[in-house]
């Protein structure tokens, strides 16, 4: 079955890798065997520009959090070197006016106030916005950005000069009009600064961690300058900021005539893509090797990415606990594996031999000195992440698995 492009709009996106029913990953359970939401998660990309997606994302109100806790954080190391850029851009001066979509653009607004930017804004999400449900987030804003929402907060707030739009594009069930939205809201001739992940090395490197239920869109260089062309955007700057984890991926279009622009597509992107569907039994039956006889296993960092590892690759019949020092997060289960949360002290004192991480690498040194007590004691410490030092494969417990 084909799908409909969220970019280009033709009928190309044919299923390509199919995961099954998996829980929402932000959902935790608070008892072991409450009912909860499942929806088919499957991948594909399109047969025409190359932009790897989802076929069928859950429903928005699935997305949404049951806890008002429940946050994200994007890396920022960059943003002073993106907001130099951005105040010597053609046209732009003091009293040029910036706007920001989401609490993740504060962060820029402030660092342009202090530069004497003064002219800010950012709407509410409930009275600017009209979204009213509760922890409602990035997946509730995506869904109100329509051209008509666009020409209310231009009425409310005049029109930006340079409107941010940090890591929402991603989330976009309508990517055209999503588009179209900040078309319509910036100014004529006005800059719109998209920020994505850059999934390149995730594909790459096989990391299946990166498909997630939020994440509708997985862009590379490539495709995000095909995508914002297509909408009658002018690139004027495309810069990938590199990160352990995941590379920062920014994109400074200027709005135009509206008229699509012939780009060209993502054909390294297909081959990427089929390589990354074409491994996934492979490595989800390498990693299940990997834990076997490896004694007592927990994982450590109750996020979306243990849902990943755990649900994707089937390993909760394999581990014992998720460790986390969130206390909120104490006494609930994981959405999917139903595995309880608990502090990492308990590593040690419930004899755990291996303890896996998805923290991210530039703080996994960190971690493993605070769980000193739990590797003196015998205990390992491996990350899920292919390239990461403490990568799983390289632990000498683990060596002698085939690939």
């Amino acid at each position: 079955m084909r799908h409909p492009c969220r970019v280009c709009g033709r009928i190309g996106v044919r299923e390509h890798l199919d995961f099954g029913p998996q829980a929402v990953r932000n959902r935790f359970l608070r008892s072991a065997d409450e009912v909860e939401y499942t929806h088919p998660l499957s991948i594909g990309y399109c047969g025409s520009c190359g932009v790897v997606q989802l076929t069928a994302p859950p429903p928005v109100d699935e997305l949404r959090p049951l806890f008002e806790w429940v946050s994200y954080n994007e890396p920022e190391r960059h943003l002073d070197d993106l907001v130099r850029t951005l105040t010597r851009l053609p046209g732009v001066t003091p009293n040029s006016t910036f706007a920001g979509l989401t609490y993740k653009d504060d962060s820029t607004l402030a660092r342009l106030n202090r530069l004497g930017f003064a002219n800010t804004w950012r709407p509410d999400v409930r009275t600017d916005l009209g979204i009213a449900a509760p922890f409602a987030g990035v997946e509730s804003v995506q869904a109100v950005m329509r051209p008509e929402g666009a020409k209310r907060l231009a009425a409310k707030f005049g029109r930006p000069d340079v409107l941010l739009v940090r890591h929402v594009l991603e989330h976009t069930h309508d990517t055209q009009a999503a588009l179209a939205w900040a078309a319509e809201l910036v100014e004529p001739g006005g800059y719109v600064v998209f920020e994505v992940p850059d999934t390149v090395r995730a594909l790459e490197r096989l990391d299946y961690t990166t498909v997630w239920e939020e994440h509708t869109l997985y862009f590379t260089p490539v495709s995000l300058r095909a995508c914002v062309g297509r909408a009658g955007f002018d690139v004027v700057a495309l810069e990938t900021y590199p990160y352990t984890l995941e590379n920062s991926l920014v994109v400074i279009a200027r709005a135009g005539d509206a008229q699509h622009r012939t780009v060209a597509n993502d054909v390294a992107g297909m081959a990427r893509a089929d390589r990354f569907v074409s491994e996934f039994q492979r490595v989800r039956s390498r990693t299940r090797r990997l834990l076997c006889g490896r004694g007592r296993v927990a994982m450590l960092g109750a996020g979306h990415l243990t849902g990943a590892f755990v649900n994707l690759y089937g390993l909760a019949g394999q581990i014992e606990f998720v460790a986390d020092d969130n206390p909120h997060k104490h006494g609930l289960f994981m959405p999917g594996s139903r595995l309880p949360v608990r502090p990492t002290s308990e590593l040690l004192t419930r004899g755990i031999d291996l303890c896996l991480m998805t923290v991210r690498p530039e703080i996994e040194d960190a971690v493993a000195a605070r769980n000193g007590a739990f590797t003196a004691g015998g205990g390992v410490l491996a990350s899920v992440f292919p390239d990461s030092p403490y990568a799983l494969e390289r632990s000498e417990r683990l060596a002698g698995v085939p690939a």
